[in-house]
């Protein structure tokens, strides 16, 4: 048995952590994708074939797959023109029925099973299926009891009666790539080669009611954080210096090197990345991730944020952000992370706002930004890579890469008309 994860393409939602792929960022310690090939080699899989555009940073990662358990091949997609052309592009290197699956997969052990159930002689592809009140942004499933008998991507409203999605995990045999072949290239062939399949009576549906993992904007890294989180076990490495006035309550996994200072608070679940520093009087709570060699500076709270390495921030405020690396972020920093009418918080990505369907969302600010002191960002803002923020300015709108943004000043000194001398004014 073999699983092809399908790992091009540009991701261009994901702005601003899409300056390189997005599985590789990393979550717990590891890239996305790291947890990805675990899950397969959970499931009993150990044969992976990765598609990735060339040029890219997988093989130095991964390497072959030896050090994960696993055995890894390549293939390439030129450029990115759907899931059609990345799976064709990888043919030549399928020799039997396969898993199809997304590099952020990682709970794929779990849905493995789910699909196990219906596989019966491996004559039919089986998509593993959800139900979804807004199926524009996904490929609709058409079913006759657990057969499919229609694909229909991206439906407009009211288009079709289903309301079940393709949750990005497949079960597929060499007939699907014949029939892949035979279908006029496009960006969608993919799913009009399973349009084609089901018509002929050769597809199933397995629907789950398990939870499943996304990652399209970039506030879904906040969903797989806490994924993984539910899974977090305790673990204090014996070469963390961690003063006995700090407080380490529940589920915490702190790596070797890091540094908790006096009086500071951890309440799990969080993840302390190697060589992180925590300060004193500072308190890290409720779904935390600190990537390795990071800072949160004294008097500072934390709470369901997400933190790559190198990152640093004095006194402060964070709540269910997400900071990109290299981030100095001057004292006094806060995250606002609810509106004042306490209703979904929209981001506006590209030319369109999309409703988050969250309550409670911070800021999502890219790599190597520069933050003055007193700096405010409010509810969903995205910021770009390599921004400076001048001392204290309120963010509320997006801010694009490559920016300087600030609050402009206006110094008044004037004269003291009074006679009182400023001894006798105070």
């Amino acid at each position: 048995m073999q699983a092809v994860i399908l790992a091009a393409g540009k991701s261009g939602r994901l702005y601003p952590f899409n300056t390189f792929h997005k599985s590789l960022i990393n979550v717990l310690g590891k890239p996305i994708i790291s947890h990805t090939i675990a899950s397969v080699k959970k499931a009993g899989i150990t044969d992976i074939i990765l598609v990735s555009e060339p040029n890219n940073n997988f093989v130095e990662i991964l390497g072959n797959g030896k050090k994960l358990g696993v055995k890894i091949t390549y293939a390439f997609q030129k450029k990115p023109e759907g899931m059609g052309n990345a799976l064709l592009s990888a043919a030549h290197l399928i020799k039997s029925d396969f898993f199809l699956l997304h590099p952020y997969r990682a709970e794929f052990a779990e849905l493995k099973e789910e699909i196990d159930k219906l596989r019966g002689t491996n004559k039919n592809a089986i998509l593993l299926a959800q139900k979804e009140k807004n199926l524009s942004l996904y490929g609709a499933l058409i079913l006759e009891g657990e057969t499919v008998v229609g694909v229909v991507e991206k439906p407009k409203k009211g288009e079709v009666s289903s309301d079940l999605r393709i949750v990005g995990m497949c079960f597929l045999n060499q007939d699907f790539i014949k029939t892949l072949r035979s279908v006029r290239p496009h960006h969608y062939n993919f799913e009009s080669a399973l349009d084609v399949f089901a018509k002929n009576g050769r597809v199933k549906a397995a629907v789950t009611q398990k939870e499943t993992i996304t990652l399209k904007y970039p506030w879904d890294l906040l969903g797989i954080k806490n994924y993984f989180f539910k899974k977090l076990k305790r673990h204090i490495s014996k070469k963390a210096e961690i003063s006995k006035q700090a407080k380490i309550i529940g589920e915490v996994f702190i790596e070797d090197g890091v540094v908790i200072s006096e009086n500071a608070i951890v309440k799990g679940p969080v993840y302390i990345g190697k060589n992180s520093f925590i300060g004193t009087n500072a308190l890290v709570r409720h779904g935390v991730d600190i990537e390795k060699n990071a800072i949160i500076g004294g008097f500072s709270e934390v709470k369901n944020s997400l933190i790559q390495e190198a990152s640093s921030a004095h006194s402060g405020l964070i709540e269910d952000s997400i900071i990109g690396k290299n981030c100095k972020i001057g004292a006094l920093f806060a995250t606002a992370n609810v509106r004042l009418d306490r209703a979904n918080i929209k981001v506006q990505v590209k030319q369109e706002k999309i409703d988050t369907g969250l309550k409670h969302l911070g800021a999502m600010i890219g790599d190597n930004c520069i933050f003055a002191s007193r700096v405010s960002i409010m509810p969903g803002v995205i910021v770009g890579n390599n921004v400076s923020i001048g001392p204290s300015t309120t963010v509320m709108k997006n801010i694009p890469s490559d920016s300087i943004f600030y609050t402009k000043f206006s110094e008044i000194v004037q004269k003291n008309k009074s006679s009182k001398t400023n001894k006798d004014l105070f």
